[in-house]
């Protein structure tokens, strides 16, 4: 994006992120950026100045749209935020993936437009391509999950074909007989496919998805101890790690408020915020929507409100 869409983008945000403001009666620190050690070293810039000059302050709005980054990232933001606010609302216009979904979990409350989406915490790593010396992405789920799945067809396998073949008449061979061909047969079938599966990366994936599960449990139990029972943190943190079978896979409001209470659709504020947030998702949606911010937007909206004043004298003075 040129300079200039840069400017006219983060004016338009800041007009609706003072119209949200209005409503709430509450400062809203925006977050449109990724999740790594540059945007929580700014961030944590921005709130240290912030605080500076609004002491009393002890509730915000954060207003998060991120595609995510680093749990250990996701956990200094959060711890940021509660250290210096006694009440943070996380309101998630579009998307608070990843990353953003592990701090998000840390919100004294959160706000979800309707098209909201959360994400799986499955870490994703680096994999190097077959046929380039370029690298994508894959969950350290995979191998996971590719084992899981011989380990379900092996055993499938063995239950139908004992089933057919000691019922069979005309096959007279004895239970421990037919057990030890079945497993010989079985562990053959599937032998050239488990060899591709590298025990010791399967270990460091593990890992990886450890601290994922570690600093979700931690976050919550740090910040929502009271508001979220131990069943919902484990069935919480179980479904975002393990059960979705993609990363890209939506979480909304209807199956994340399942397990945790402290969500709120953004209706349940009112009528009129559930129409302003949903201008600021339309916006997230946009091209306009890849602008990267991180502040307050109150000094944004102030420079709105000069150039509306400013366009107004000069077409008061043009029609005399």
């Amino acid at each position: 994006m040129e300079k200039e869409q840069i400017d006219n983008a983060q004016s338009t945000l800041a007009k609706f992120i003072e119209e949200l403001g209005s409503l709430r009666k509450l400062p809203q620190l925006v977050y449109f950026s990724s999740i790594f050690p540059q945007d929580w070293e700014k961030l944590r810039n921005v709130v240290s100045e912030y605080k500076k000059k609004n002491p009393q302050i002890q509730e915000i709005d954060f207003v998060l749209h991120s595609p995510g980054g680093t749990p250990e990232d996701a956990y200094r933001i959060i711890r940021t935020l509660r250290n210096n606010f006694d009440k943070v609302n996380i309101v998630v216009p579009f998307w608070a993936k990843s990353a953003a979904t592990l701090l998000s979990l840390g919100a004294s409350e959160i706000i979800m437009d309707d098209s909201a989406e959360f994400g799986p915490l499955d870490v994703q790593l680096p994999k190097q391509k077959e046929d380039s010396p370029k690298y994508e992405r894959e969950s350290a789920l995979t191998d996971e999950a590719s084992l899981k799945l011989l380990e379900d067809k092996s055993r499938s396998l063995f239950k139908t074909m004992f089933k057919e073949l000691y019922e069979d008449d005309e096959i007279p061979i004895q239970r421990k007989d037919l057990s030890e061909q079945l497993l010989s047969y079985a562990s053959k079938l599937y032998e050239p496919l488990l060899k591709q599966i590298n025990p010791y990366k399967l270990g460091e994936k593990k890992r990886k998805l450890d601290v994922s599960t570690k600093y979700a449990h931690r976050i919550l139990l740090q910040y929502n101890k009271e508001a979220v029972t131990e069943k919902m943190r484990y069935d919480v943190v179980d479904f975002l790690v393990n059960s979705c079978p993609e990363h890209g896979y939506v979480v909304d409001y209807d199956i994340v408020s399942i397990f945790l209470p402290i969500i709120r659709k953004s209706i349940e504020i009112s009528g009129e915020y559930q129409v302003k947030l949903s201008q600021v998702t339309s916006f997230c949606m946009s091209e306009a929507g890849e602008i990267e911010f991180i502040g307050f937007m109150y000094e944004e909206a102030e420079k709105t409100k000069k150039i509306i004043k400013m366009s107004k004298k000069d077409r008061a003075k043009a029609s005399k």
